[in-house]
């Protein structure tokens, strides 16, 4: 899968992966369309459903991971769920996790709710437009120090 895909690239992959896994003709409902077009994946993108893609010379990029996210909305789509409970359910989903509800989206045969875990946040402001959200049950791994270091580096990378 290419790393730089355009937009209209983006789609066909899209579209060519939903159809090798039967979602295209799946769709049951006649206001969602079986695959997303440019205009959709844009709406997409605002909702925060989909990540933000690269920009290269003025044009936006996408990845495998894009993919990854509009095949997971579109499947958990054909099982019947609306945007809003699509969102939570896939927000915060690591690659692994999204390939994992494709697989299993696949091995029921049919489109059907799939048990996602869903999420739910903490959220911490430090500043007006700067929070932190924290997943419930979330414990540190890592020294203080070092949490503390990271948290450095990425405000850092933030005001550059």
């Amino acid at each position: 899968m290419n790393d730089a895909m355009t937009l209209d690239e983006l789609s066909s992959e899209v579209q060519s992966m939903l159809g090798s896994r039967g979602l295209l003709e799946a769709q049951q409902d006649g206001r969602v369309a079986p695959a997303p077009d440019a205009r959709t994946i844009r709406y997409y993108t605002t909702l925060g459903l989909l990540d933000r893609p690269r920009i290269v010379e003025r044009e936006a990029r996408y990845g495998p991971r894009h993919v990854l996210q509009l095949v997971a909305i579109k499947a958990l789509q054909v099982a019947g769920l609306a945007l809003a409970e699509v969102q939570s359910r896939l927000y915060g989903r690591s690659n692994a996790e999204l390939e994992a509800l494709l697989i299993s989206v696949a091995e029921a045969g049919r489109a059907r709710p799939v048990e996602v875990r869903t999420l739910t946040w903490r959220e911490v402001t430090v500043e007006p437009g700067l929070k932190i959200l924290v997943e419930h049950g979330w414990t540190p791994r890592m020294s203080p120090e070092v949490l503390e270091g990271r948290i450095r580096a990425a405000l850092a990378a933030l005001v550059r």
